[in-house]
């Protein structure tokens, strides 16, 4: 029960560290060109969603018995990464 609790803490602490990426990432966004502005807030739109997929996961793994425990993580644990995978991509474009 411990291991879950912790876990849990940890992926609410990363997810809220992502939040502040994407915050950042929508700062930048707002003092791009026109057209850069357009192409990162469609990203981020697109990001906006699996964040709040992730987020939904996590919400899921906090009802879950021991049963469903390991799938339902590694479905949060895939979530949260095509997070970080497209925030990645999102600002290795926006950096060039």
């Amino acid at each position: 029960m411990e291991e879950k609790k912790t876990y849990l803490k940890k992926m609410a602490e990363q997810l809220e560290q992502l939040d502040a990426k994407i915050a950042e990432l929508k700062a930048r966004a707002a003092k791009a060109g026109e057209e850069a502005k357009a192409e990162i807030d469609k990203r981020i739109a697109e990001l906006s969603a699996k964040q709040q997929e992730a987020r939904q996961k996590l919400q899921e793994l906090k009802g879950a018995g021991a049963e469903k425990w390991e799938s339902l993580k590694a479905r949060a644990e895939k979530a949260r990464g095509e997070v970080e995978e497209a925030l990645g991509k999102i600002i290795s474009k926006f950096k060039k």
